[in-house]
């Protein structure tokens, strides 16, 4: 039984070799744009950080933020941006 447990880092690798072959490539333009996306919400997420005087509502705003980055980002692979 030694031989046959595989570590979580093995099973991860065994699931990602087919996947970067699924992924589709994307151009500089591209990887410039969620670049920018990046660092834009990273700023907006700092400062919500530093402005925000209710701590029950920072969480929810930061996680708002996020998502509204996620989906910019997933525009630019699809193409619509």
């Amino acid at each position: 039984m030694t031989g046959e447990l595989k570590s979580t880092l093995d099973l991860v690798m065994e699931k990602l070799k087919g996947v970067e072959k699924e992924l589709p490539g994307i151009t500089q333009g591209q990887k410039e744009r969620i670049a920018e996306i990046r660092r834009k919400y990273e700023a907006k997420i700092a400062e919500t950080k530093i402005l925000s005087t209710d701590k029950e509502k920072l969480g929810p705003e930061i996680v708002k933020l996020e998502e509204k980055r996620e989906e910019e980002i997933a525009k630019v692979y699809r193409g619509i941006s």
